[in-house]
């Protein structure tokens, strides 16, 4: 079975897809990965009828996989910049703790 692009439809087409890795969709996107499964073991006839929306599913789950790590990927840069700021504050107040101290 074939995706649009021409690709064989499997776990690592679906993992590529997405720029995720093959265990991430094991892992945490089971039933995708239940469902590329389902695919193969279904007629070539069942699999005819069922692949579009078989298809529409999973392009639905690769679009929320891919804005989850951009959420993911804004969250951490936003967490980077305040560790950043706190670990400032932490140098400044211990200088100033060091100078009190004295």
């Amino acid at each position: 079975m074939q995706s649009g692009t021409g690709e064989r439809i499997s776990i690592a087409a679906v993992a590529r897809e997405a720029g995720l890795s093959n265990s991430t969709i094991h892992n945490r996107y089971p039933d995708i990965a239940e469902r590329v499964r389902a695919l193969h073991g279904k007629t070539s006839r069942h699999q005819r009828k069922s692949l579009p929306d078989s298809t529409d599913v999973l392009q639905r789950k690769l679009k929320e996989a891919r804005q989850a790590i951009e959420q993911l990927k804004s969250d951490l840069v936003k967490s980077q910049s305040i560790n950043l700021r706190l670990a400032k504050e932490n140098e400044q107040l211990t200088a100033r703790l060091k100078k009190a101290s004295q």
